[in-house]
C-alpha cells in the first residue's frame, strides 16, 4: 500500500519512468525452519535467499525473473551504473544490469558465504561460525569452531535443506570437491580465514 503511493506521487509527478524502484532485504529470518526462530546468521536459504524487485524501464530491457546468482554486494555497482557513475575499481560486486539487458554467459557459478563471532551470540546453538559455497544446486557448509562438522545439500530435490547428503557414498566425490572449492574461495577472500 505504502509503496502504491509512493508510485502514484511518482506517477503524478510524470517521473514514474524515469526512477529506478529497488526493493529488497537484507536477510531472511527463521519462522521455525530448522528448529529455530527470528534467527538470520545461519547458512540456510530461509536466512540468505532475499527478494530483489528492480523497477525502472528505461533501462530493463530484458524484464522477468533471472535465476542467476546475485548478491547484496551486487547492489551498489549496479546503482551507480544505472545512474551512469562509474564503477570503482576496489568496489566488490558486480552490475546487475547485463541481466537485466538479455542472456549473459559469464556469470558467477558460485558463491561463499561466511560467519565468525567474537561470542556465540545464540547460546542456544552448538556453533554460529561457518564457511559455505553454494555451487549450482547444492550447497556446502563447513561448521568449524566448537565442532568439526560439514553439510552438503541438493537445493533442487531438497530446497528445505532437511537431508544432508555429505556422508552418503555417491556424493563423497562431490562433497570433497566442493569442499576444495570452499577453502579455495575462503583463501581468495579478504576476510578471517
Amino acid at each position: 500500500e505504502s509503496l502504491g503511493k509512493i508510485m502514484a506521487a511518482l506517477e503524478a509527478l510524470n517521473i514514474l519512468d524515469n526512477t529506478c524502484i529497488i526493493l529488497t532485504s537484507d536477510n531472511g529470518y527463521f519462522y521455525g525452519e530448522h528448529g529455530l526462530s527470528l534467527e538470520r546468521r545461519l547458512p540456510y536459504e530461509e536466512s540468505v535467499r532475499t527478494p530483489l524487485i528492480i523497477r525502472y524501464p528505461g533501462a530493463i530491457s530484458h524484464p522477468g525473473q533471472d535465476d542467476h546468482f546475485t548478491l547484496s554486494i551486487d547492489y551498489a555497482p549496479t546503482i551507480l551504473d544505472l545512474a551512469g557513475i562509474a564503477i570503482p575499481a576496489w568496489m566488490q560486486g558486480r552490475s546487475l544490469v547485463p541481466l537485466m539487458q538479455g542472456p549473459v554467459k559469464d556469470w558467477r557459478q558460485s558463491f561463499l558465504m561466511e560467519y565468525y563471532s567474537y561470542e556465540n551470540p545464540m547460546p542456544w546453538l552448538i556453533d554460529t561460525d561457518y564457511k559455505a559455497l553454494r555451487k549450482g544446486n547444492y550447497k556446502y557448509i563447513r561448521w568449524y569452531k566448537y565442532q568439526d562438522r560439514d553439510e552438503l545439500y541438493d537445493l533442487e530435490s531438497d530446497p528445505y535443506e532437511m537431508h544432508n547428503l555429505v556422508h552418503e557414498p555417491n556424493m563423497k566425490s562431490l562433497a570433497s570437491e566442493m569442499k576444495t572449492e570452499l577453502a579455495q574461495a575462503a583463501a581468495e577472500a579478504m576476510g578471517l580465514n
